[in-house]
């Protein structure tokens, strides 16, 4: 989504919790994915999150996008490569267990024996990897995201932002709006 994802995520998620025949209580843990990705949407999902565990009194566990689409339960035990386009000619990979790294569309050539392909840029890359294997998804799949908050670890909470804030904060001071008077 590029706008409006605070007011789409509460809907979502009791949608979720109805068509699952499920409550909030009924969580015994609670994870979210941490990016890369857009600074508005992963600020939200991360307070969403942090305000669910809060108030359930439960551990929150981050794990990072890219690992989520490589830990897809029929990915299992094969080496896949999820890729998220990073705009402006760049990608997040992630290979395997590797760490996750930005690249420019010209380091592309530079991977080699690229056996899976997986994520929500996959067919931007594709064509440098014919002989890969597509395995399409533009999310990660919730047994993937249940999956790693179950393991120990993932207590970093530090979003993994494409870029910036759009939004710079100014350095002339703290801009004060009067009051409004009523009638």
């Amino acid at each position: 989504m590029l706008r409006g994802h605070q007011e789409r995520l509460p809907v979502m998620v009791a949608e979720l919790f109805r068509d699952a025949d499920l409550t909030p209580r009924d969580l015994t843990h609670v994870g979210v994915t941490l990016g890369p990705g857009s600074f508005s949407g992963l600020r939200v999902g991360l307070s969403f999150a942090k305000g669910l565990a809060l108030g359930l009194g439960l551990a929150l566990k981050g794990v990072g996008t890219l690992e989520a689409l490589t830990a897809h339960p029929a990915l299992e035990g094969r080496e896949a490569v999820a890729v998220i386009s990073g705009g402006r000619g760049s990608f997040y990979i992630r290979r395997g267990l590797h760490a996750p790294q930005a690249i420019g569309f010209a380091d592309l050539q530079n991977l080699c024996d690229i056996r899976v392909l997986t994520g929500p840029a996959m067919n931007e890359v594709r064509p440098h990897f014919p002989e890969a294997e597509a395995f399409p998804q533009d999310w990660p799949a919730l047994e993937a995201l249940a999956a790693l908050t179950m393991l120990p670890g993932h207590d970093d909470l530090t979003p993994q932002y494409m870029r910036g804030a759009d939004a710079v904060a100014s350095m002339r001071g703290i801009i004060v709006l009067a009051p409004q008077v009523t009638a």
